[in-house]
């Protein structure tokens, strides 16, 4: 079993002792009911609290070994408190084959096979990973994009944590990639990355879908997409430490990264 993974037996007596727990509260309750005009024994109320002490402190010990062994409750992402930025940052520091995670072009190659986009490994190996690239070349070409990634395909990763998209964000950061592809969408996508998968809101719903149909445009969702491509990284990666980091990241994503799609944005951005 992998270091990483959370221990059966432990879970299995973690699951044990709520439900003995639930059977006794059960137990209680059937018991007053039936004594609405009687009291509960004095005898039967110790036997009931202390059979509960003891498995707490059954569950209390089992939960230090488990602690002591996999530190199930540490996550180094807890320390960093990671904003919107800084998500990108580690987003293009996996991306990034020159970055110092040791595996190459391994998961800008696994992000660009779950996009559909083929690319040699040579080139995924000399990708090229860019954060806040300029939109030359287009209308608004002070906008910025959070990660672009060039390895004989183009990608742009747009993370919508909490702030919302500015005016016709989305539609400009597709004009940039239709112009440096000549049109060709088996040549570059978007990822709109958020939250809950929401759509972005500078493109009228037929126009997304005419986007998301053509592969030039993929509403990812933390909780979905992208914690899918975080597992196979995982999986294929061969650096323990490595391994370890995004066990963090994914638990992260899984604890403190759910928002409720029908809550307003939390704050404004600039046009990056």
């Amino acid at each position: 079993m992998s270091n990483l993974e959370v221990s059966a037996i432990s879970e299995s007596e973690l699951e044990q002792f709520f439900s003995d727990t639930s059977r006794e509260v059960e137990r209680a309750e059937t018991q007053q009911h039936k004594l609405e005009v009687s009291t509960i024994s004095e005898p039967e109320l110790e036997q009931f609290f202390t059979e509960m002490g003891r498995q707490v402190e059954q569950a209390e010990t089992q939960q230090r070994k488990l602690d002591r062994e996999q530190t199930s409750g540490f996550n180094v992402f807890d320390f960093i408190e990671p904003d919107e930025n800084k998500l990108s940052d580690v987003l293009a520091w996996l991306l990034d084959p020159e970055e110092n995670h040791g595996q190459g072009g391994l998961f800008v190659g696994l992000l660009l096979k779950r996009l559909n986009l083929c690319s040699e490994a040579t080139k995924t190996v000399k990708a090229k990973v860019h954060r806040e690239a300029p939109t030359f070349g287009t209308e608004k070409y002070r906008r910025r994009m959070d990660v672009l990634v060039e390895a004989g395909a183009l990608v742009v990763i747009e993370n919508k944590l909490d702030s919302p998209e500015q005016p016709e964000q989305v539609k400009h950061y597709l004009e940039y990639l239709d112009r440096c592809t000549n049109g060709r969408p088996t040549k570059s996508v978007l990822v709109y990355l958020t939250p809950n998968g929401r759509k972005p809101t500078s493109l009228d719903e037929v126009t997304v879908r005419m986007h998301e149909e053509n592969g030039r445009l993929k509403c990812w969702n933390y909780h979905v997409e992208l914690r899918r491509w975080l597992e196979v990284c995982q999986r294929e990666c061969e650096a323990e430490k490595i391994k370890y980091y995004l066990t963090d990241f994914l638990g992260y994503i899984e604890v403190e990264l759910k928002r409720d799609s029908e809550n307003p944005y939390e704050k404004d951005e600039d046009e990056n």
